[in-house]
């Protein structure tokens, strides 16, 4: 039997439940897999029984996974732990974050999942520590928003079944003498950060010499998602591949030269010790997925040199994909893990079948444009930004990273652990800086470009395009190759048609977000939060939102008012998207460099047969909540009203507008000082959506508020628990609820829908 074929077959799968809404009973692969044992005894039908075990095995392995997440009776409640602190913790701006093991109730010691904890303005702790932590404990739910970061996968990938914020803690025991690489890791960086400190821009060596990436300032991360290189400042499969190269050719080398004694063939001197010591960086590398797969695939061809057998190269790709996944059937869920092992396929397929001996110029530059164009659709797929100048930079970052930077840093820390040597170490970190500050003046070149998602179709033309770009015959077939291309310029979304509205309200959690789009116009309603621990709504959530739903340009960004939780992602979203004019409420307060003009009320202007009017803006000195500016869009008989963060004192000074709507966005987030019955019932809406966050601390939506909307016979809906929500209204005068983002890109690791606790 054809062992690729059978490889295929496990991987499939393996890889089949994760396109589920629901993962489906255990018993049901298991029955299928009985079904093929007793039907599939044909030899050319076997891999139907490999492709039943890996179901079976990757459904085993997800009900375990989601067995181990928090209970929903404590979702959202202050309890006591006793845990251990697990893996490196990372500093943030606003204190720690670290990953916790063995969580106990201190009360009833009844266990816990592991989960992901913040403790804001904590103290420093390491691992092994165990601890008694006040803890607000929730359970693994993010935002759900169109090309929006899928956080829950990300949870789930990683085992994490809880997320924790902090309260206070106090530490029981100091870790215990062997903690285990983690500890290791975390002392390797206490030395590593003692000598690098002092040194300016010196402690981002630290992520090349234990993998720990938050030592990298925001503004580094900038610069390598600029030039396309931010996979060198991760310790990746290249550096793991590089250093088992180094010591294998170190010990052929001294061989050679008769400098080891040794009388068996020295290769296999070689092996034992590439092994061990790939194993050891990878380990305190933290094991990810791309240094899981260079770590196989270096064990493999050694084990198989030993053997001296010579199988095809793809059968070592798909061995280490099928290990990988085996290990882990949710490690696909993470970005990282196709676009690791996408650019070991496309080098494979590209590199190879190559008549003639090409020059290693011709090779290395080869190898980059195979890489980057190959990773393109993926990273539209991952809805991650593509840099233009990606190949120019990486022809010289990779060697300078993977042959001078890497080996110096593992060296140099090896002399400082050992000898208290440090020289070697700094002069690793300077080479790093002096590649920053190149990686820096190309940045300066191009913004990396974030296309919007073709759509499945489109994307399978542009890999049909991509395949036939790299193969042999690229020659002859580069014509219907770049035609293939050009489907992945062409967005997948569609436009309202004539006479209609439609209206996505985002999920950013607490704030609001809202875009407003006619048949060939696009105006933005606030834009989300910026928090000062760098952290960007705009950038996060409502610009890839804006992308993956077709948005190229906003005729209008109107801010309700100043308020950080509304204006705070502007200056991102202004700035990566052209902008024909900027509008609010609370204009003085609003970030220069967006030049609002006043939001006046009586304006009004049409778009498309649609009219936007705006109702209500006051000037100082009102209070800056009562400074929003609202605004009202009407399609026919059918309207929308947007009232920002008005309260019932502005509530009151309009009831002598027009109010009336279809959809109304509760003001203020369903605050207990907003939604006065006057208000409701002169707006008679037939929904009510509550943009807040899920357990929000300032209550909201409050529950009486809920249900004076309910009494009022006005539907609540909550972006916390829907996510994204499109409303459609038309001039015939019916206004539908369209989808919710939950519903529409629902997996079965997705937090399932409950009720607000407002409702």
């Amino acid at each position: 039997m054809d062992v690729p074929l059978l490889l295929t077959a496990l991987i499939a799968g393996m890889l089949l439940p994760l396109g589920l809404g629901e993962l489906p009973p255990v018993w049901l692969p298991a029955l299928l897999l009985c079904l093929a044992l007793l039907l599939c005894r044909r030899r050319r039908l076997r891999w139907l029984i490999v492709l039943c075990v890996g179901l079976f095995w990757s459904c085993l392995f997800h009900h375990h996974l989601l067995a181990q997440r928090l209970t929903p009776a404590l979702d959202g409640i202050r309890v006591t732990v006793v845990a251990q602190v697990d893996g490196l913790p990372e500093a943030t701006e606003t204190g720690w974050r670290f990953a916790l093991d063995k969580v106990r109730l201190a009360e009833n010691d009844q266990p816990l999942p592991p989960m992901r904890v913040h403790w804001f303005d904590g103290q420093p702790v390491n691992p092994g520590e165990s601890w008694r932590f006040e803890i607000t404990l929730r359970r693994p739910a993010g935002m759900a928003n169109p090309g929006g970061f899928d956080y829950e996968a990300w949870l789930y990938a990683q085992g994490i079944g809880a997320l924790g914020s902090i309260r206070s803690g106090e530490r029981i025991s100091e870790a215990p003498r062997f903690a285990g690489f983690a500890a290791l890791r975390s002392e390797i960086r206490s030395r590593v950060s003692a000598v690098l400190e002092q040194q300016p821009g010196g402690v981002r060596l630290i992520a090349l010499v234990v993998g720990d990436k938050s030592v990298l300032a925001r503004e580094d991360w900038l610069v390598l998602q600029a030039t396309g290189t931010s996979h060198l400042m991760v310790i990746s499969g290249l550096h793991v591949g590089m250093l088992a190269a180094a010591v294998f050719g170190l010990v052929t080398l001294l061989g050679r030269f008769g400098w080891l004694a040794w009388p068996w063939p020295r290769s296999w001197l070689a092996i034992v010790l590439v092994i061990p010591i790939a194993g050891l960086y990878a380990l305190l590398a933290g094991f990810g997925v791309p240094v899981q797969r260079a770590l196989l695939m270096i064990v493999l061809a050694l084990l198989i040199r030993l053997l001296y057998r010579q199988p095809r190269l793809w059968t070592f790709w798909l061995v280490a994909f099928a290990a990988v996944v085996a290990l882990n059937p949710a490690a696909p869920l993470r970005a990282g893990f196709w676009l690791s092992f996408v650019a070991v396929g496309l080098l494979l397929y590209g590199m190879g079948a190559r008549l003639g001996a090409p020059s290693l110029w011709w090779r290395w530059g080869r190898a980059q444009w195979v890489v980057f164009i190959g990773l393109w659709p993926w990273l539209m797929l991952w809805s991650m930004p593509a840099s233009l100048t990606a190949p120019l930079a990486n022809v010289v970052a990779i060697p300078w990273v993977s042959l001078l930077v890497v080996p110096a840093a593992l060296l140099g820390t090896l002399l400082e652990l050992l000898l208290d040597f440090p020289w070697l170490l700094k002069a690793a970190a300077v080479a790093l800086n002096w590649l920053f500050d190149g990686l820096g003046w190309i940045a300066q070149l191009r913004d990396p470009e974030r296309l919007a998602e073709p759509g499945w179709p489109g994307f399978l033309l542009g890999l049909a395009g991509i395949a036939a770009l790299l193969s042999p015959v690229a020659r002859i077939l580069w014509l219907p190759a770049t035609l293939c291309l050009l489907a992945l310029l062409l967005p997948a979304q569609q436009r309202p048609p004539p006479g209609q509205l439609w209206v996505t309200v985002l999920d950013v959690g607490q704030g609001l977000s809202v875009l407003l789009q006619t048949e060939n116009h696009d105006l933005l309603y606030d834009t989300g939060a910026r928090f000062s621990s760098g952290f960007d709504l705009g950038e996060a959530v409502v610009h890839p939102a804006l992308m993956a739903l077709g948005v190229r340009k906003l005729d209008t960004l109107l801010l309700s008012h100043a308020d950080n939780d509304h204006a705070g992602g502007a200056p991102f979203v202004a700035a990566h998207l052209p902008v024909a004019r900027v509008l609010a409420g609370q204009h003085a307060d609003i970030e220069p460099v967006l030049q609002a003009q006043p939001c006046m009320p009586g304006d009004h202007w049409q778009w498309d047969g649609v009219r936007f009017e705006v109702l209500y803006s006051p000037p100082p000195p009102a209070p800056p909540n009562e400074q929003s500016c609202v605004l009202r869009v009407i399609v026919g008989n059918s309207a929308v009203l947007l009232p920002g963060d008005l309260g019932i004192r502005g509530e009151y000074q309009m009831l002598d507008r027009p109010l009336t709507a279809d959809l109304l966005l509760a003001p203020h987030h369903g605050s207990r000082s907003s939604s006065s019955y006057a208000f409701i019932r002169a707006v008679n809406p037939r929904w009510v959506v509550f943009s807040a966050g899920r357990h929000s601390q300032y209550g909201h939506p409050h529950p009486l508020v809920v249900e004076r909307y309910r009494e009022l016979e006005a539907e609540p809906v909550y972006t916390a628990t829907a996510g994204a929500i499109r409303f459609v209204l038309d001039d015939t005068g019916k206004t539908r609820r369209e989808w919710s983002w939950r519903e529409r890109a629902r997996r079965f690791w997705h937090e399932d829908q409950a009720a607000s606790p407002g409702g």
